[in-house]
């Protein structure tokens, strides 16, 4: 079953909201975002297959992310929630929601639209998967190898949130890297479905970031009809961690 924190209590009249991390992100993601609802609403932050504290397994299709969250809402007894991802985790929750619309109240979709994208982070993987962790000693080291590759100094952080460390002093990553490289096309792509979900939707997207446009409403609206689409000016891919304050107002304003 996939790892996940619950932070807060049930309050009344809020539905619990589950929180979905992107690709290479974990579950510690949400960390500030989840302490900022405390007394509002429950929130329950979920590691995907593959990440984080959650197994190691085959696969990283759509359709198995999607069944891995149904079992552990099934197993929390959660039968209706609302719904919150970022980039690969919105992906997985625009195909839960349309898949089984009728457990969803509000839907959150961060910087990501419902298309397949370039495969942009190939050479990031690649990289990853190439560095020579018995003979990195510091997670200095781990940031230069990775600089030619990743420009940014906040994303090469992001990511070597995966690099973990034995009791011996080597390093390992914590995530299924090689699994999720072998599995990075179709993560990049969009499952193919012919239906739509009425639930009531906001598509918060970065202006600093290209994944959502306006040019992307069309498509979203052809499979969610009630969708709006808000922007963070300052915001990048990571709305909820550069811009933590007006993202949070965003979706206090729709869920409340």
């Amino acid at each position: 079953m996939l790892n996940y924190q619950l932070h807060g209590k049930e309050t009344d009249g809020a539905m619990p909201l589950v929180v979905l991390h992107g690709l290479l992100g974990s579950l510690d993601n949400w960390y500030t975002f989840s302490r900022s609802q405390t007394g509002k609403r429950s929130i329950l932050a979920v590691d995907m297959r593959n990440h984080g504290g959650s197994p190691h397994v085959e696969g990283m299709s759509y359709r198995q992310m999607v069944d891995d969250l149904l079992e552990l809402l099934a197993a929390l007894g959660i039968a209706n929630f609302d719904l919150m991802g970022h980039s690969m985790g919105g992906k997985v929750a625009m195909a839960l929601a349309l898949q089984q619309p009728a457990l969803i109240r509000r839907l959150l979709v961060v910087d990501i639209a419902p298309k397949a994208y370039p495969p942009r982070h190939q050479a990031l993987l690649q990289a990853m998967l190439a560095m020579p962790l018995a003979e990195i000693n510091s997670r200095k080291q781990a940031d230069e190898w990775l600089t030619p590759v990743v420009k940014h100094p906040f994303e090469r952080g992001f990511l070597l949130k995966n690099l973990g460390r034995k009791k011996d002093g080597d390093f390992y990553w914590q995530c299924n890297l090689a699994e999720i490289a072998r599995h990075y096309l179709k993560i990049s792509g969009f499952p193919a479905v012919d239906s739509t979900c009425p639930t009531p939707a906001l598509f918060i997207h970065g202006k600093q970031s290209d994944y959502v446009t306006e040019a992307d409403m069309e498509l979203i609206r052809q499979y969610f009809p009630a969708a709006r689409l808000a922007a963070i000016e300052t915001a990048g891919h990571l709305p909820h961690v550069q811009t933590p304050a007006e993202f949070t107002a965003l979706v206090e304003g729709f869920l409340d």
